[in-house]
């Protein structure tokens, strides 16, 4: 993979990780594999600490995180 710069670095983990959270959207802490849950519990912290970036809402960014993806 080519080197990205900071912007397109943000870019790509923003996609990344929207992705696995909809993998693993209906993961409950009562399943009987809790890893699928703990795997959305640090997707979901990943995507709201990149939240602070301040162009991230111009990168799909554009909502709350725990309302969509809640825990």
């Amino acid at each position: 993979m080519a080197e990205l710069t900071a912007s397109e670095t943000l870019n790509y983990l923003i996609e990344l990780l929207t992705s696995y959270l909809e993998e693993c959207k209906e993961a409950k802490t009562t399943d009987k594999d809790r890893f699928a849950y703990g795997a959305k519990i640090a997707y979901t912290e990943c995507l709201e600490i990149v939240q602070h970036w301040k162009n991230a809402r111009f990168c799909g960014l554009d909502f709350n995180v725990e309302e969509r993806y809640p825990l």
